[in-house]
């Protein structure tokens, strides 16, 4: 646990921008089906093609060469702006591929993406168009009007539309500010989404169990986990990760083997409503 600690406090000091955020470590290598010659490729498209692009990707991949080619490239660029905010009420869901260590919370919760526990946290929805064009006007300008989630209404992304429309014309517009819970060990897991998505994502998995054999053949030529607790080869499991969280969140000091992925799912639906932030104790304790 103190391993871990350490490594997490080294790496959450390292923030990309407004609206993402690193849990653990990640890097572009990370990126599945990403090579030199599809970046060397997005950084030629010209504005028309990056909005149409944005409509289209449908690979994790695609979305991060279409926000990096618009910040390298467009980011004084005043008309691209005001063309990626009439983007900003379109709906429009895919299910994106090749999402290996992205997080964003509420689609960890719904069975889109695998927790893998580390990678790069986005707090917009990039399943959704909205998302997509929210987040890179927020990494083109730096400033911040709101998130895109995956519950965001019509309403919602409207008066976000507005927002962003009015800031480009030169208005004056309130920014957001995410709430954050005073004195959290690890802010970027301290939300009740993320709460939420790490308690889901405890439960059996077919596809989380092939990324820890996976882990386990390429890092450790092993064919299955070793039985001694100790090994770091117990890392391959994303659970390792996710319990440590958990227990940090909750103030387990002790890893209770009790409290397991079916006991933690079980107190999350009885007691989400009432969690609330201890900021002097640094942990979630339910409502009595």
């Amino acid at each position: 646990m103190k391993v871990l600690f350490s490594i997490i406090t080294l790496f959450l000091s390292l923030n990309f921008c407004i609206a993402q955020k690193l849990l653990n470590s990640w890097s572009q290598q990370n990126i599945e089906n990403y090579t030199k010659e599809m970046y060397d490729e997005a950084q030629k498209l010209s504005p028309s093609e990056l909005l149409e692009k944005n409509l289209n990707d449908q690979y994790w991949s695609e979305v991060f060469l279409t926000l990096n080619a618009s910040v390298n490239n467009y980011s004084k660029d005043v008309n691209y702006l005001q063309s990626l905010t009439e983007q900003l009420t379109n709906k429009t869901e895919t299910k994106l591929k090749g999402t290996s260590r992205l997080i964003i919370w509420d689609r960890i919760s719904n069975g889109d993406i695998i927790f893998e526990g580390k990678g790069l946290i986005i707090d917009n929805d990039l399943f959704t168009v909205a998302g997509r064009a929210n987040q890179i006007l927020q990494n083109l300008t730096s400033k911040n009007f709101g998130n895109v989630s995956i519950n965001s209404t019509e309403k919602e992304l409207e008066i976000l539309k507005i927002n962003w429309k009015d800031y480009l014309k030169g208005k004056s517009v309130n920014g957001y500010e995410q709430e954050e819970n005073k004195n959290a060990k690890i802010p970027e897991i301290s939300n009740l989404a993320a709460i939420k998505a790490l308690i889901i994502s405890l439960q059996d998995n077919l596809s989380k169990e092939q990324i820890t054999k996976n882990c386990l053949k390429k890092v450790y030529n092993l064919e299955e986990m070793p039985k001694d607790k100790g090994s770091s080869a117990t890392y391959c499991n994303p659970d390792t990760y996710t319990n440590a969280y958990i227990n940090i969140l909750f103030g387990n000091k002790n890893n209770d083997d009790l409290k397991d992925a079916k006991w933690w799912l079980v107190f999350w639906n009885k007691n989400q409503n009432n969690l609330v932030w201890n900021s002097e104790k640094e942990i979630y304790e339910v409502k009595k």
